[in-house]
């Protein structure tokens, strides 16, 4: 008997254990369905594979109404995706975050600003498909179209399985972190807003947003550190279009690192601001705009992406990109911070680009005979000149305009100044040059080229003036000018070599234009100067494409 009875008390804790366990795996999976996403198995470490890598990004402001939306409208025939195709680098993050600046929804009431956003439901799957599986919400625009908007937009969300953080339908959700799982990390992600609305704060029985100014700041940060292994806190703070952050930001940020954060986002200026080291971890006081249709400066433009790799559960690498937004309001790619100033000139450039990815034509030999293999050609990366043309709308290849603006600058060290009166031509263009070249000459193609065979047209090639001469375009009396001498003796030191020389004219087909230079490098420069050869019997020669 007594044998029976230990069998059942075994039985009995058993059970107990049993039961136990089940209404812990419920509760457990009831907070990941709410809150977090629980990931596939964890990938295991591997001899041949090598460690685990999980990676995680950050972009700044998405604003994606008013301008955004009607470009998206006119370009893309409605499709938001169409946004993210040139920065595809973003799909290699295992999580993705970024802060939304208003609500999804078509519903609600405009507050009354003349700044209120409120977005379509087709940027939902544009997000997803973007990449984006967790999104601040805690931002002074979440509220621009009322409670009933900003509700709509939490269930939205949930639709498409895109977290959000800094919000929630009262105030215990609102500060319960959302928790992405990934190779056996937790990664919790909190947000709040130093900017409002004030009005805007979720409550025990209303939905809203976290503010910065909660008094309770801190410990709603180390209760968030609880949950996870790696803490992100998202914050919507400082001041407008200031590219370095303030005391107030330095304030909250370090309160938040002090309290259990791992790194601090930040957001709302509109541009990028500085990074602080504080205690060994990462501030980014604004990581400025990703997609935004303030065009009116470079650097309402442009925005940092933040990326962060872990190797197993160690952060290996911290890496700053930034991404450029062109006319249409899509983000370029991602660059390092050296590259961005030429890559912007090409972005933001007035000239024509290429309707599709012609190869490189720098070396083409180009006569009478010999024109370009498509008349629609138009090389990559045309830029506009600036200060250094006498038009607004003069366009040359980046490459080329550096190399003519370190030969302009010697120039000018001896007193001489030059400047570029023609160079990028289209086929149009040279089309209405040769027909008015035909009024008054039956067979003008010495002195003008045929559409389609130009030089100019391959955005390397320019017509150059000196103030000798009050920079008259395409003049005779360049001819032995100081600016004209100077260049026969040092074009080449820069890449350039006169095209059409004096007593050429059987050779090249051309006759003498002093003015007239094409790149072709420096080392391809020296050799032609040395050579005596003209330029076309040179790249004949070499048998260069």
């Amino acid at each position: 008997m007594k044998k029976n009875n230990n069998f059942l008390i075994i039985i009995l804790g058993l059970m107990t254990v049993i039961l136990a366990g089940l209404i812990s795996l419920k509760i457990i999976t009831t907070r990941q369905d709410e809150w977090s996403v629980r990931d596939e198995p964890r990938q295991e470490k591997t001899k041949d594979k090598g460690p685990v890598i999980t990676k995680v990004y950050f972009v700044g402001d998405m604003m994606l109404a008013r301008g955004v939306e009607s470009s998206v409208n006119k370009n893309f025939g409605g499709d938001f995706s169409e946004l993210f195709k040139n920065v595809p680098e973003l799909k290699e993050a295992d999580i993705l975050f970024g802060n939304l600046e208003g609500p999804i929804s078509e519903n609600g009431n405009n507050v009354g600003s003349k700044y209120s956003f409120r977005f379509n439901k087709a940027v939902l799957p544009a997000l997803k498909e973007a990449g984006f599986n967790v999104l601040s919400f805690a931002n002074n625009h979440i509220g621009d179209w009322n409670v009933k908007a900003f509700n709509d937009t939490l269930i939205n969300l949930k639709d498409y399985n895109i977290l959000f953080t800094g919000a929630g339908e009262n105030k215990a959700l609102a500060e319960t972190p959302a928790i992405i799982e990934k190779n056996g990390i937790r990664f919790g992600f909190i947000g709040f807003s130093d900017v409002g609305p004030n009005w805007m704060e979720a409550t025990e029985e209303r939905s809203g947003i976290l503010l910065a100014s909660d008094p309770n700041y801190s410990s709603i940060i180390s209760r968030a550190k609880e949950d996870c292994d790696f803490l992100i806190v998202s914050i919507h703070f400082g001041e407008e279009y200031k590219p370095v952050h303030n005391e107030r930001q330095e304030k909250l940020a370090h309160l938040a690192i002090d309290a259990g954060a791992d790194i601090i986002i930040g957001h709302h200026p509109h541009v990028e601001q500085d990074i602080e080291i504080y205690e060994g971890k990462t501030i980014i006081y604004s990581l400025g705009n990703f997609i935004f249709d303030q065009h009116f400066s470079k650097e309402t433009m442009r925005g940092m992406i933040y990326m962060l790799t872990f190797e197993d559960k160690e952060l290996s690498e911290a890496k700053k990109m930034t991404s450029i937004l062109n006319k249409k309001y899509q983000p370029e790619g991602l660059f390092e911070d050296e590259e961005i100033k030429d890559k912007e000139e090409i972005i933001h450039s007035s000239c024509p680009k290429p309707d599709k990815d012609y190869e490189n034509l720098m070396f083409l030999a180009l006569d009478q005979e010999n024109g370009l293999p498509d008349i629609n050609y138009t090389p990559r990366d045309l830029v506009s000149l600036g200060e250094i043309s006498t038009r607004k709308d003069i366009c040359l290849v980046q490459e080329v305009k550096k190399s003519l603006t370190l030969m302009f600058e010697s120039a000018k060290e001896v007193g001489l100044s030059i400047k570029v009166t023609s160079a990028f031509r289209d086929y149009n263009y040279q089309e209405n040059l040769y027909k008015n070249a035909l009024k008054n000459n039956p067979d003008p193609k010495k002195s003008v080229a045929k559409p389609g065979y130009s030089e100019h047209q391959l955005g390397t090639t320019v017509d150059l003036s000196g103030s000798s001469i009050n920079f008259a375009s395409a003049s005779i009396n360049f001819d032995n000018t100081p600016e004209d001498l100077w260049l026969r003796e040092n074009a080449h030191l820069y890449g350039f070599i006169m095209s059409f020389p004096y007593g050429k004219d059987e050779t090249t087909g051309y006759k003498y234009e002093p003015w007239h230079y094409r790149y072709v490098g420096k080392d391809i420069a020296c050799e032609v100067k040395d050579s005596g050869l003209t330029l076309v019997e040179y790249l004949r020669l070499k048998n260069l494409p």
